[in-house]
């Protein structure tokens, strides 16, 4: 084969992109996630029927999906797709692609691209960090994915925030079962909670903060500052368990300005070294990590 499909499955939407040999990108489709197994499993096979005729061969496939990977049965543990518990997506997938498929999480998949050739590439040490509808990590060491006996390595959208107090905003119950996770405190909807906590002004998409921020609006700069320092906290946890040279950024709020300057500048008061060299910087290929990390997975890019 010398094209390879990657599939990146998360709580909103499905992308898909097919890439050739040498990374370049052939065609690629974006389609909201189904809340519904054999639907989600059916149009996955379909767009992957669809990227083929696209190359003009029947591709290889890897596919990242956000949640914890058991590799024995082929099944994702996903909080934010519920529908996928249970079911062995790796076989199910296989059947109707008539092919093999290669599993792995999302962030592990991002992590791998930006390791291989993008904001990542020449470090030893790799954290892949996904900020969009969940939280998601994935560490990359030596070029290699690392994922642990049980699939668990950079699971950190799972574990509670250090240092937390109520500035942090409202601690809500995870779909893992625990409550206050990262998951549940650094994603987007996340920042949307913490600006009714702080306001008292409901908002559903946390991108209507940034156009208030760019309006001059005191009370999104505020929200946004508080949300700095709790991300800033949300680090401690990767740099003290990792200890990684460089923590790359995806997913849908890798773009919130000042991100950037601002968590760095703030982890130092909670780490337990103070002269920190770890870098924190957005990811080289945006929304693609995930896909073209998915498709290096599945075989060739």
């Amino acid at each position: 084969m010398t094209f390879s499909t990657g599939i990146d499955i998360g709580g909103t939407k499905i992308a898909v992109g097919v890439f050739d040999k040498d990374g370049t990108s052939v065609a690629q489709k974006v389609m909201p996630t189904p809340s519904d197994y054999g639907e989600l499993v059916r149009l996955c096979a379909a767009l992957v029927d669809d990227l083929d005729r696209a190359c003009g061969e029947k591709a290889s496939v890897g596919i990242g999906a956000a949640g914890m990977i058991d590799r024995d049965r082929g099944s994702v543990f996903a909080p934010n797709i519920p529908c996928l518990r249970d079911h062995t997506f790796r076989s199910d997938c296989e059947k109707l692609m008539k092919r093999p498929v290669r599993l792995a999480n999302d962030a592990d998949c991002a992590a791998l691209a930006e390791a291989f050739d993008g904001a990542g590439e020449g470090h030893k040490t790799v954290f892949g960090l996904i900020m969009g509808t969940g939280v998601g990590g994935g560490l990359i060491i030596d070029g290699r994915i690392h994922e642990g006996p049980h699939g668990l390595a950079g699971e950190i959208g799972h574990l509670p925030l250090p240092f937390r107090d109520a500035l942090d905003g409202p601690i809500v119950e995870c779909g893992c079962g625990q409550e206050g996770c990262l998951d549940k405190t650094i994603s987007g909807p996340s920042l949307a909670r913490l600006y009714h906590a702080m306001t008292g002004r409901p908002i559903e998409d946390p991108r209507h903060i940034v156009t208030s921020l760019q309006k001059g609006d005191a009370d999104a700069r505020r929200v946004l500052d508080q949300f700095y320092t709790t991300v800033a906290k949300a680090m401690v946890t990767v740099i003290h368990s990792y200890d990684p040279d460089i923590i790359v950024v995806s997913g849908g709020m890798n773009s919130l300005p000042g991100l950037y300057q601002e968590v760095p500048r703030r982890w130092e008061r909670y780490a337990l070294c103070k002269k920190l060299r770890t870098k924190f910087v957005p990811a080289k290929h945006g929304a693609l990590s995930g896909l073209r990390g998915a498709a290096r997975v599945g075989g060739i890019t």
